[in-house]
């Protein structure tokens, strides 16, 4: 019997989505919403703008009236890494040109299917939100979760983030 509980306590533990973040935050839907490529801190290529595609879509479905993603440009595309000084950069004077209320950043720790038999996806995500054009921030947050084995790494990525921002905007 005790075997049996532990084993469905793992069960319930694996699929579950860890969050920390800021305390009773609500930011508003409207105006629009700026997203960056998400610094990749892992060894999966392009984790960072796979990520930023996911937050794009999450902003919409919690109602976010008009989201501009970061423009992919000077052929930066495979091997863009939103980490490097000169990116950094661009994108800094990007947000200047830009009429916006926030702008979404973050960091990707983890997005990768984990090695075993059964190849669970892990994924660990850290966002934050800035107000413009103080660049204040209003809300940090970081979130992660190992699927299941038929969990896709993408579908992991998106509750994560839906975690994350859910419960942020009004």
């Amino acid at each position: 019997m005790r075997v049996l509980i532990s084993v469905l306590l793992i069960a319930v533990l694996a699929g579950c989505t860890h969050v920390r973040s800021s305390q009773d935050v609500s930011v508003s839907g409207q105006g629009t919403w700026l997203v960056l490529p998400l610094v990749n801190r892992t060894a999966t290529p392009q984790a960072g703008l796979r990520a930023a595609a996911i937050v794009e879509s999450v902003l919409y479905r919690h109602g976010v009236q008009r989201v501009e993603a970061y423009p992919e440009t000077d052929n930066d595309g495979v091997l863009f890494e939103a980490s490097s000084p000169a990116i950094r950069k661009k994108m800094a004077q990007w947000i200047t040109t830009q009429d916006a209320t926030y702008v979404v950043s973050g960091v990707v720790h983890e997005w990768r299917y984990k090695t075993g038999v059964d190849g669970e996806p892990a994924v660990g995500v850290m966002l934050e939100i800035r107000e413009l054009p103080s660049g204040e921030i209003v809300y940090s947050g970081t979130g992660s979760r190992a699927g299941w084995a038929r969990d896709s790494l993408s579908e992991t990525g998106q509750k994560v983030i839906d975690k994350l921002l859910k419960p942020v905007i009004n």
